[in-house]
């Protein structure tokens, strides 16, 4: 789809009512026909003058009530290209968050967080100027050049050619650099989408920069994105001052030129003083328009670049969602011959087939790598398989509605992120309704949370700050655990989830999650030697498959690479050192 096209689609898209456009039209027509009635009244006025020495009440009252009404109209113009402005910037910034949540998980692993905030915000808003600012410009100016030209013309026709050919000149020399332009305007929006998706990636890792020393490297790499942004800028304004100065070169040569010629069919009394001062002002009807509509193209020119970003969003399919609701309480999870990889030449799984068994734990080993978090990002429904499939229920999970589905699970990363918020709002966030008190207790009291909330000034009212900073990794790794436990999930997806807690909480934790994991199918990422003992079975991952399974005892004395992943994991060699362990 080329550049015009996508902007016609995008403000199609977001058409205001018909009714706002109808006022528009009367508006806008009733304006320019005001304007161009005071040279008509300005000239009869000095014809008045000319003939008999004086103008009548009369004609100075008419004079002033057309230039009153037509200030008073320009402002109600102006009032309602806003409102039809801000309205489709409304809708389509709301088009535009309503798709990019629903896309498929590969679009975010793909691009910076940053980008499609830039394209929300600032290139709605380049649309949003065309719209309410230059297109009052665009039909006033289009209606005043033609209704100008057409009095003109029975004004004086050969002053109005020499004006049109003026007008062609201008026209001429600004279209090969309008089309310049909108490949210029697409590619700062498209650098600047890329800085400000860059500095929102470096900003939410400040102590990441801070640590590494990497101030130095940063400042240059910014400086460097800052100079090609600077310098295709300049390039962008060196087309708009050009377009300027040859517009302002054509528009004065052309006042010159009427002038000159005018003057000289006065003096020989072709024409009146009155017709001619009449003509002047119909000039300056032509001469402010052309100015204007200079400034418009250049802000098409810009739209059609941001409209091309903005398709490219929405144009991207969208994960499909929707399916079969159903329950996973008392409901086993089969995956079979399930292939998957992040890129089509590297796969994660290859053929992978196990049973998670309903309400039993599950706990999932394997070297670093293996596919742990990835298999848990393919239970919530985040991507689909390659080939094979997961079953839950008889369903297969590509065919049941996404929403339902995770609003049943329970997930707990090893880094589970916090929003800047309040305890609470993390707490009870995407929940459909306030949750009950006691549950709301309850969920606390097992992520072992509430002895530090009560150390808390406005305990569950607390800030946490940005991603949590203000937060320890184990109370940021509680709070994720209680809000998970708050769903009452039929399933519970524990990624490593003690992985930053001291001994002594995760002990505590492992109690409440026992209790959490009675009539759940758990399964968990094992991190802590304890988890794995425990649980009721252990699938060893190995090359994209099941190397093998069974309970630990089993495994220790049935599989190799399980015994030396325990080894190498937890420093273990023994069944003596494993017994310590766990005690």
């Amino acid at each position: 789809m080329n550049s015009t096209a996508s902007l016609i689609r995008l403000v199609r898209r977001t058409r205001p009512s018909g009714l706002l456009l109808s006022t528009l039209f009367v508006v806008t027509l009733m304006s320019s026909l005001l304007g161009l009635l005071v040279p008509l009244q300005t000239k009869a006025l000095l014809d008045k003058l000319s003939e008999a020495g004086a103008f009548t009440n009369e004609q100075a009252l008419v004079l002033l009530s057309v230039l009153i009404g037509s200030a008073i109209l320009a402002g109600v113009m102006t009032y309602i290209m806003g409102k039809i402005g801000n309205e489709q910037k409304r809708k389509l910034r709301a088009d535009l968050f309503n798709h990019i949540i629903a896309l498929p998980m590969s679009f975010f692993d793909n691009t910076r967080a940053g980008e499609p905030a830039n394209r929300i915000v600032k290139d709605t808003e380049i649309i949003e100027n065309l719209v309410s600012e230059q297109s009052v410009s665009f039909l006033s100016g289009v209606v005043s050049l033609l209704g100008s030209f057409i009095i003109l013309w029975f004004l004086d026709w050969q002053m109005t050619m020499v004006m049109l050919g003026a007008v062609m000149v201008s026209f001429m020399l600004i279209l090969p650099f309008s089309m310049r332009l909108t490949m210029l305007s697409k590619h700062l929006q498209d650098t600047e989408a890329s800085l400000l998706g860059r500095l929102t990636e470096l900003f939410s890792n400040i102590r990441l920069l801070r640590t590494q020393c990497a101030q130095e490297f940063e400042i240059n790499h910014n400086n460097s994105q800052l100079n090609g942004l600077y310098h295709t800028a300049m390039k962008e304004h060196f087309l708009l001052a050009t377009i300027g100065s040859l517009v302002n070169l054509v528009i004065m040569g052309s006042i010159v030129l009427v002038l000159g010629f005018g003057a000289s069919r006065v003096a020989s009394g072709v024409m009146t003083l009155g017709a001619f001062v009449a003509f002047i002002m119909f000039l300056l009807n032509i001469v402010l328009p052309m100015g204007q509509l200079s400034m418009v193209v250049a802000a098409f020119n810009k739209a059609k670049g941001a409209a091309i970003r903005i398709n490219e969003i929405l144009t991207t399919p969208l994960q499909i969602e929707e399916g079969v609701k159903l329950s996973l309480t008392n409901e086993s999870i089969i995956v079979r011959e399930l292939s998957f990889g992040y890129r089509d030449d590297k796969m994660i799984f290859d053929t992978l087939n196990c049973r998670f068994m309903a309400g039993k734990t599950t706990a999932i080993v394997g070297a670093s790598g293996a596919g742990k978090s990835t298999l848990f990002a393919l239970l919530q429904g985040f991507y689909q398989a390659k080939s094979g499939c997961i079953e839950v229920a008889g369903s297969n999970l590509n065919e049941i509605d996404k929403e339902s589905l995770r609003s049943q699970v329970g997930y707990v990363a090893q880094d589970s992120p916090l929003l800047c918020a309040t305890i609470y709002e993390n707490l009870v966030y995407g929940a459909k309704q306030q949750p009950d008190p006691e549950r709301l207790r309850q969920a606390i009291i097992d992520a072992d949370l509430k002895h530090f909330i009560d150390t808390l000034p406005v305990g569950l009212d607390t800030q946490v700050g940005e991603r949590g900073v203000t937060l320890s990794g184990g109370q940021r790794q509680r709070i994720a655990l209680a809000r998970a436990l708050l769903k009452e999930p039929a399933v519970l997806l524990l990624d490593e989830a003690t992985a930053n807690l001291d001994a002594h909480t995760e002990a505590a934790i492992q109690l409440a999650l026992h209790k959490a994991q009675a009539g759940r199918t758990t399964i968990i990422a094992a991190h802590r030697l304890s988890t794995v003992v425990d649980a009721d079975n252990i699938l060893v991952i190995q090359n994209g498959k099941v190397e093998s399974q069974g309970k630990h005892d089993e495994l220790m004395q049935s599989s190799e690479f399980y015994s030396q992943l325990i080894s190498k994991q937890f420093g273990l060699k023994t069944n003596r050192d494993i017994t310590v362990a766990c005690s």
